[in-house]
């Protein structure tokens, strides 16, 4: 049986996956804090984004490129969810190699996504989620 915050995230991936971004949007905060990897640079150093409109964008340009998300793995810590997606052919767009998987830890507050945090491998994002 899954908590409240894996039920959010669960749906938010399952309204992208459908691709109904609007859908998803109603899932997350308008002030999310976003952080990101630049995939540009071999050794990327965190940056942040705020705003669910900018996540919008990098959603629509990873479309755009034919990237399609599968969520693998979702793991509640509270109100802190880790996210395992592999997306076929992300890795040929990024200077570093994962399998085409990406580790994010999502953070949920009042059934809404109000932290996005995207994390260089399993690891990390385990220790971020408290997951033992």
């Amino acid at each position: 049986m899954c908590n409240q915050s894996e039920w959010i995230v669960r749906e938010a991936f399952l309204a992208y996956d459908r691709g109904d971004m609007a859908r998803m949007m109603d899932f997350v905060d308008p002030d999310l804090e976003w952080t990101f990897l630049d995939s540009g640079q071999e050794d990327p150093q965190p940056q942040v984004c705020h705003g669910r409109e900018e996540l919008e964008k990098a959603l629509r340009r990873q479309a755009d490129l034919g990237l399609r998300a599968e969520l693998e793995a979702v793991v509640a810590a509270g109100d802190r969810v880790m996210v395992v997606m592999r997306t076929p052919g992300v890795d040929e767009y990024r200077n570093r190699h994962a399998d085409d998987r990406t580790y994010d830890v999502v953070t949920v507050r009042d059934g809404l996504i109000v932290g996005l945090h995207a994390c260089r491998d399993r690891g990390e994002a385990r220790a971020l989620a408290g997951i033992g």
